[in-house]
């Protein structure tokens, strides 16, 4: 059972996510080392868990020995970081899924993980139905079809970027169509649910994305769509924007806990 984990960043997410773990932490008595690229402020040192230890030095996740490292610094930590703790001999829980639409980054990780017999783990994050994804993941004829909505709030510095006004956007506005593979690309901050869904699926490239920028909403709205000779399934959330980025839903630190607390589970529902 893990005695010690590290978290690479300490954001929103990491925030959140050490604050749900909060109790287990206590109960396992779990080692938690928290790597960031600079020092933390002093109210963010006293939000932290009282056993945690705190460094900006990258060796340190490896002399620290991790049972887990937990990846919540953005998609350039992904390659940055997780190969190494892979090889160092840790899982890794992934929460910038959408690095995993370079086809060369994700074929080294999972080349990494097999040679040292580690995992990558790759939460749910704000979405849900991908246990019957994985399930028919088989079918001759899956199709799965994705549609992000959310509020002005959530892309501005997109449509300044593209020269529109936020206050103008007053009907929905459809910002991106095409594959899962360059919408992960293309916004790497939204769309980790678009890689999670073609992990789970059919793959980067046949994903099917549509992004809108909705001024009548003030949830994240997921609306998946899959179909096979199964069956179909529909699917749609309203999630609650995180208070401090309106660009993740609040519920992805709750879903990243959750698959470490299943790791101190006696019972799983898979």
């Amino acid at each position: 059972m893990m005695k010690r984990i590290a978290v690479i960043g300490y954001g929103a997410i990491a925030k959140d996510v050490l604050k749900a773990l909060q109790a287990l932490i206590d109960t396992h008595h779990i080692a938690i080392l928290v790597h960031t690229r600079s020092a933390l402020s002093d109210a963010d040192l006293a939000s932290l868990p009282t056993t945690a230890e705190v460094t900006q030095e990258p060796a340190r996740l490896w002399s620290f020995k991790p049972d887990l490292v937990i990846e919540a610094a953005g998609q350039a930590a992904v390659a940055q970081y997780v190969p190494a703790c892979l090889s160092a001999g840790a899982d890794v829980l992934i929460s910038s899924i959408g690095a995993l639409a370079d086809t060369d980054l994700y074929a080294e990780l999972l080349k990494v993980a097999q040679q040292f017999q580690r995992r990558i783990l790759l939460p749910a994050g704000a979405i849900a139905g991908l246990d019957y994804l994985q399930s028919i993941q088989g079918a001759t004829a899956l199709q799965v079809i994705y549609e992000s909505h959310k509020p002005v709030a959530a892309w501005l510095p997109e449509l300044v970027a593209l020269g529109i006004a936020p206050a103008s956007v007053q009907e929905p506005l459809t910002l991106f169509e095409g594959s899962a593979a360059e919408a992960a690309k293309r916004y790497p901050q939204n769309l980790n649910v678009a890689a999670t869904l073609a992990l789970a699926g059919i793959g980067m490239e046949q994903t099917q994305v549509r992004v809108v920028v909705d001024p009548h909403i003030q949830e994240n709205q997921h609306h998946i769509l899959i179909r096979s000779e199964y069956g179909e399934m529909r699917l749609q959330l309203s999630n609650t924007p995180a208070p401090s980025n309106p660009k993740s839903s609040w519920v992805v630190a709750q879903s990243i806990a959750a698959v470490v607390k299943k790791e101190f589970a006696q019972l799983r529902i898979a």
